[in-house]
């Protein structure tokens, strides 16, 4: 079972995945919002966090941990949470059509289809080596704005204990890979989440045009003034989201 984190009460439950380079603290500053009215479980994905050492990097090795830990949690009504690099995790394990799953929450996610880079882009980002530097520049550049510094430096920290091999093998492989024909006609409902200055993955528009093309029931918002890290940097905005989609979308 992946490592994870677990707290609040009540359903659906909500299970967090985290962008690349972070962990299940990523969530951290958005869990006070959501614990009072819903269980939460913060999950660590290959290669990262408490995860760190746990091996299965692609796309598919990534959804059959994931659900592994969903059934092995014994979980029955949860919405499944994915942040950028997880976000293409949660649909393709949406287009399974597991019976647990009762809706998702796509947070500045990668797109099904080959995430849109540069080839120097990816050159910079496969160079990368988890010095202190290095990590400070990743998050000051994926948040726009700068984080609050407590939560930098846990963000930091994170981007510190990865995996290479796992950071390598998204950067080559797993942003490469293309669901889009795979993934047939999702019905769960899905809440789409962009931050306004988020440069890191495509904008609203091409979200719509691709990520939510496979769902029949979509919804699609944008936070004000919010980079890519929305669960570090605007928690209470995307918590008060996250709530009232379980609450108007995904109830059993």
């Amino acid at each position: 079972m992946l490592p994870h984190s677990r707290q609040g009460h009540g359903a659906p439950t909500f299970v967090l995945m985290h962008y690349l380079g972070g962990s299940h603290r990523t969530w951290f500053p958005t869990l006070p919002y959501l614990d009072g009215e819903h269980e939460c479980i913060a999950i660590n994905t290959p290669g990262f966090g408490d995860a760190a050492q746990v091996e299965g990097y692609t796309v598919e090795a990534m959804v059959e941990h994931v659900d592994h830990c969903i059934r092995e949690l014994g979980l029955t009504n949860c919405v499944l949470v994915g942040h950028s690099m997880t976000g293409k995790v949660a649909v393709v394990l949406a287009s399974r059509r597991p019976d647990y799953l009762s809706g998702l929450v796509l947070v500045a996610p990668s797109p099904p289809g080959p995430q849109p880079m540069s080839d120097a882009d990816r050159d910079q980002q496969r160079a990368y080596a988890k010095t202190r530097p290095e990590a400070e520049a990743f998050v000051d550049e994926s948040s726009t704005l700068r984080l609050p510094d407590d939560v930098r430096e846990v963000a930091i920290a994170d981007a510190q204990r990865l995996s290479l091999d796992a950071w390598r093998a998204w950067v080559d492989h797993g942003s490469r890979e293309d669901w889009t024909a795979r993934l047939g006609t999702i019905d769960y409902p899905v809440l789409l989440v962009c931050g306004e200055l988020d440069e890191q993955v495509p904008g609203p528009e091409e979200q719509r045009r691709t990520t939510l093309a496979a769902f029949e029931r979509s919804t699609l918002e944008v936070i004000p003034n919010a980079g890519h890290l929305m669960p570090m940097q605007t928690p209470q905005a995307l918590a008060k989201l996250m709530l009232t989609f379980a609450r108007e979308q995904c109830s059993k």
